[in-house]
């Protein structure tokens, strides 16, 4: 059960986190906005069905809110469960960048597969709204793209899955977990779905580099691709499909089955090769009461 705390500790940080959040954007809205006011009073009383929360706060503020939810939560496993190791996450010095580009072609063939794998799962709307707005808003696209991927690698890959590799957990057990925790708070079918399988690409990453340097990357141009493609597209990016793009279905599910075979080859190779460009104990079990330095 010990190697299995750090996941749930983490999430119920992150979950805490998001709560505060939440509360902090509503009392904000509520003091800039009494439309929101009335909006909200109205909602929690039951006379209105939904809250139009996009429409009725700037999209900045909703964008700066989610930027500080998953700062906080960072600091709170970083200074409480010290199972965020600030020294050598990010240690771009520790990668074999040779070995590391087939991980990043492996994770970008990937998203592509997986992408038209779970294309026919909708999205719910408000998450199409929010995204689209956030995408034509600079603090929003600053959430989507550099902050959120970061912070989310730090959370998911380097205290969940990094603290039970330190604790001696199993390593797929580690990454399993970890990309089950990333699925899980991304809370709508149809983003779960596709974030299961990259997180266990970008947990075999983590687990063989010791670090969310590749990770991040990743991370970011997943990210923003998806926001670049909300920018060009804006709402007509409902009505375009990956057999519009590749000119038929059977096009787009060979194009799938051929990206998902190239990312699990170049996976494998990269398992198999990847070596640090110099020695380093990436998952050395914790001593007894030991804690890590942030």
């Amino acid at each position: 059960m010990r190697k299995f705390t750090p996941a749930i500790l983490t999430l119920l940080i992150f979950l805490l986190a998001q709560g505060i959040g939440s509360l902090l954007l509503f009392g904000t809205g509520m003091l800039i906005s009494p439309e929101f006011n009335t909006a909200l009073r109205a909602y929690f009383s039951g006379e209105a069905p939904s809250l139009p929360l996009l429409e009725l706060l700037p999209v900045s503020l909703f964008s700066i809110s989610l930027m500080a939810t998953n700062i906080l939560a960072i600091l709170a496993c970083c200074l409480l469960l010290h199972n965020i190791r600030f020294v050598t996450a990010p240690d771009i010095r520790a990668i074999n960048w040779r070995t590391g580009a087939i991980a990043v072609a492996a994770g970008i063939l990937g998203a592509i597969s997986i992408s038209i794998m779970t294309e026919t799962v909708e999205l719910p709307d408000i998450m199409k709204q929010m995204s689209l707005e956030m995408s034509h808003d600079f603090w929003g696209m600053l959430a989507l793209v550099i902050i959120g991927p970061i912070t989310e690698e730090l959370l998911f890959r380097e205290a969940i899955e990094g603290e039970m590799l330190r604790r001696g957990a199993n390593p797929w057990t580690a990454i399993i977990v970890s990309a089950l925790a990333f699925s899980i708070v991304h809370l709508n079918l149809a983003q779960g779905l596709y974030a299961l399988p990259l997180a266990i690409i970008f947990g075999i990453i983590y687990y063989k580099t010791g670090n969310i340097v590749l990770t991040s990357i990743l991370h970011i141009i997943n990210n923003g691709i998806a926001a670049i493609q909300l920018y060009t597209f804006g709402t007509d990016i409902e009505d375009i499909s990956y057999a519009d793009w590749f000119g038929g279905k059977t096009q787009a599910y060979t194009a799938m089955l051929i990206t998902g075979i190239l990312c699990l080859t170049l996976t494998k190779i990269f398992w198999d090769k990847y070596q640090p460009p110099k020695e380093t104990k990436k998952h050395e079990p914790l001593a007894e009461n030991a804690k890590n330095p942030c």
